[in-house]
């Protein structure tokens, strides 16, 4: 039998804002930069000290294609923005056939992704998000939503400061586990995750590399310990945890790090070193919301529509409109969903968790919170016409123009391990 503590205190109410975001990842960046760039005033929390989320620390170094593969660019807008934001300090991957604004490139030479360094990307968002005039908070755990009438009058924290209070008209849940719209009481729905744990290592081959072509990236590799999400792990013994519960959570954690541990008792060697480790559970998913609305992939036009997306690991990839309607639950006016927590049934859940889509969920979440405040209505209330009118004029393509109609259709397709040379759970980081 459970036994319950009931505790009463009062809380100190630190600051208010027009627009609060819970969680700085790429999606939460966008929701704040896109708010503040509309006049608002945005306060960013995040319970890391830095920001970019599985980007950043968990070591998610890649940022997938924004194109179809076939020359077509599918994310514009802040999407585009950020990817540039990658390299702005650092190296970069990027295929010279790409510039910034190029809508269109005939018989492109290599996809529109890159690899980053971490480090440099933390640094550049830090810069960016303060330049855009964004108020950032780190070491921040959000706690609970402060509801009153259905209404979010704003969200405690919990701090090096103790219990505090933090007021607005709108909230943005990028916590990437739907912790605010949940705790508010919206319909959510919860999955297991595989565990598989980035890392990055060097040794005396890739040394040598590294040396002979006078480039950092060479010199690097990337390991997974665990399971490979691009391929078909329906066999696997491996466990799966959920990511919404203290016990899932831990025991995710312990089995990467039992699984490192047992590769560096049989693998280590004078000239090997594991450089770096995630501070971040890389859960790919746990829970999203139901949604007025959901993606779902391959449905064609959509009145509704906020953008055009797709999943950036296809080639070629099938381009579809994500619906307005799928960062909102019904009974919650002012909170809106960004990233990979928004409403996509099944295979779309796995095209709206990368970090291109996340980047566009946050930018239309963001902008959202900004028109409803300037029209004084909910959510849900906000006029469609503005809402896409808004998010053209920043370069996303609301509905799929006649050159994406290729007849590509997405479906869930695994890597074939015969194309994986030598160990299957190490990769350069030249994608």
């Amino acid at each position: 039998m459970r036994e319950y503590l009931t505790v009463t205190n009062n809380v100190k109410i630190e600051e208010s804002c027009d627009v609060i975001v819970v969680g700085a990842g790429v999606a939460g960046i966008a929701a704040a930069v896109s708010a503040a760039r509309l006049g608002k005033s945005v306060m960013l929390f995040e319970k890391g000290t830095a920001m970019g989320g599985l980007a950043t620390l968990g070591h998610v170094c890649v940022y997938l294609p924004i194109c179809d593969g076939l020359g077509h660019k599918v994310y514009g807008g802040m999407a585009e923005e950020l990817l540039w934001l990658t390299f702005k300090y650092s190296y970069n991957t990027l295929p010279d056939c790409w510039s910034y604004g190029v809508d269109t490139v005939e018989n492109p030479k290599g996809r529109y992704a890159t690899t980053f360094n971490i480090p440099a990307f933390i640094l550049t968002l830090e810069e960016y998000v303060k330049n855009e005039g964004v108020k950032v908070l780190y070491d921040c755990v959000f706690s609970e939503p402060i509801m009153e009438g259905g209404v979010c009058k704003g969200i405690i924290v919990e701090s090096k400061s103790g219990r505090s209070a933090y007021m607005a008209k709108m909230v943005v849940d990028a916590t990437g586990d739907a912790d605010v719209m949940y705790r508010a009481g919206a319909d959510t729905f919860d999955t297991k995750s595989i565990v598989s744990h980035w890392t990055y290592e060097i040794d005396k081959a890739t040394l040598e590399k590294g040396l002979a072509s006078g480039k950092a990236l060479d010199a690097i590799r990337m390991r997974w310990f665990g399971l490979r999400p691009d391929m078909d792990n329906s066999k696997a013994t491996i466990p799966t945890f959920y990511g919404t519960s203290l016990n899932e959570v831990n025991g995710y954690i312990s089995l990467a790090y039992s699984l490192a541990l047992d590769y560096l008792k049989e693998h280590q060697t004078p000239d090997y070193a594991m450089l770096t480790w995630p501070v971040l559970p890389q859960y790919r998913m746990t829970r999203r919301i139901t949604g007025m609305e959901q993606f779902i992939p391959n449905e064609g036009y959509k009145e509704t529509s906020v953008g055009c997306i797709s999943h950036s690991m296809e080639n070629p990839a099938a381009i579809h409109e994500f619906p307005y309607g799928a960062i909102l639950d019904a009974k919650l006016p002012n909170i809106a969903a960004a990233g990979r927590l928004v409403a996509a049934v099944d295979y779309g859940w796995e095209i709206v968790r990368v970090i291109p889509c996340c980047v566009f969920t946050g930018q239309v979440a963001g902008t959202a919170a900004s028109l409803a405040i300037d029209q004084n209505c909910a959510l849900q209330e906000v006029k469609i016409d503005s809402l896409q009118s808004v998010l053209a004029e920043t370069g996303i393509t609301i509905h799929r123009t006649p050159e994406m109609l290729t007849g590509v259709v997405s479906e869930k397709k695994f890597r074939d391990p015969k194309y994986i040379k030598g160990d299957p759970h190490s990769e350069s980081l030249k994608h």
